[in-house]
């Protein structure tokens, strides 16, 4: 009558109640927060064979991500770096009860998360590790529904997440199509047989990835280099080299360029130093209680946009396994940017 994911919805219910009870500060979310009324978000974005919505904090994110959780009726992919959410893990059990079949690649290495994974491998959810090197991460935040239905960006599935500041998707179109098939070709990675499909014909989205291949540093050079007027940058790590140096060019050509980094990381200061030197508009993010500043977004030209799990850093470029997307969408730039200009204006010194 019961079947073996059913039997653990008591211990991981009390285990998120323990969590929401004992453990302090960002690191402990009600089972409440986990839930919320769905957030205010702007419409969907339709261009070419896309539809995004843009989910731009930890609220809205969530909020898509559990619905979509609740709806699924077929099947369920997740990829993810951090996963403590039981709240979660007991969606994706309901889900499985109902017949959904989930795939889940995780990272080996996030030792935080290895309790819930072995709760949903004991519910019977196929999960699966990422093959690592030395000094890699599988860093990818992914989750498609259906195969129709996607969200993508930066947010991690962790405790904390929910009050960081990050930006996703929702998605549906041909982008999702291509998200798929990174799905399958890290499931090939990681062991598992995988029929791989063609990419999808996509003008509007690109879907990135490192590691295998170093397309998003290549991107980010590229944008930088193209950019005509504008280069707005809200990042968690800046340190690359090459793209410093690119970024420094580009102020010295009279590109407006406004960097927001998160302060809690030492690397940014350096990043700072530079970038101010060379003209450029930099600020510090000033977060609310324990939040961080775990975005990973440039807008170029409030035309261009590229986001997603990325670190503009040497191990997000070359080392880690990530994955981000180049939105040519004037409508999610604004979008975006408009969530940016109020991070800007909080963060005045």
């Amino acid at each position: 009558m019961y079947g073996p994911s059913r039997c653990l919805r008591l211990p991981l219910l009390l285990l998120a109640l323990l969590a929401a009870s004992c453990a302090p500060g960002r690191t402990a979310p009600t089972m409440g927060a986990a839930l919320p009324l769905p957030p205010v978000v702007p419409g969907p974005i339709i261009s070419g064979r896309d539809q995004l919505v843009p989910l731009p904090d930890g609220a809205s994110a969530f909020a898509a991500i559990v619905k979509e959780l609740r709806q699924a009726r077929r099947s369920i992919d997740i990829e993810l770096y951090e996963f403590q959410r039981r709240d979660l893990a007991i969606l994706l059990l309901d889900a499985r009860d109902r017949g959904v079949a989930i795939t889940a690649i995780k990272d080996p290495s996030e030792r935080s998360s290895r309790s819930v994974w072995a709760q949903l491998e004991q519910g019977g959810v196929r999960v699966v590790a990422f093959p690592l090197e030395r000094l890699t991460i599988d860093h990818v935040k992914l989750l498609i529904v259906d195969g129709v239905r996607a969200i993508v960006g930066g947010i991690n599935w962790g405790t904390h997440s929910p009050g960081n500041h990050d930006f996703d998707v929702l998605a549906t179109g041909a982008v999702v199509d291509n998200l798929e098939r990174v799905f399958k070709q890290d499931l090939a990675l990681s062991g598992e047989a995988s029929e791989i499909p063609s990419p999808a014909t996509d003008r509007v989205v690109q879907v990135l990835t490192t590691h295998p291949s170093e397309g998003i540093r290549a991107a980010a050079l590229a944008a930088i280099a193209a950019a005509q007027d504008s280069i707005d940058i809200e990042m968690f790590v800046l340190s690359d080299r090459l793209v410093l140096e690119a970024l420094v060019s580009a102020a010295r050509r009279r590109i407006h360029l406004r960097v927001l980094l998160d302060p809690t990381q030492p690397q940014n200061a350096a990043a700072f130093g530079l970038l101010e030197a060379a003209g450029a508009a930099v600020r510090f993010y000033r977060p609310v209680g324990d939040e961080l500043l775990h975005a990973k977004l440039g807008i170029f030209d409030a035309g261009i946009t590229l986001f997603g799990s990325c670190n503009w850093s040497r191990s997000g470029f070359s080392r880690n396994h990530e994955l981000d997307l180049l939105v040519r969408e004037p409508t999610l730039a604004r979008t975006f940017l408009s969530r940016m200009d109020q991070d800007w204006a909080a963060s005045a010194p």
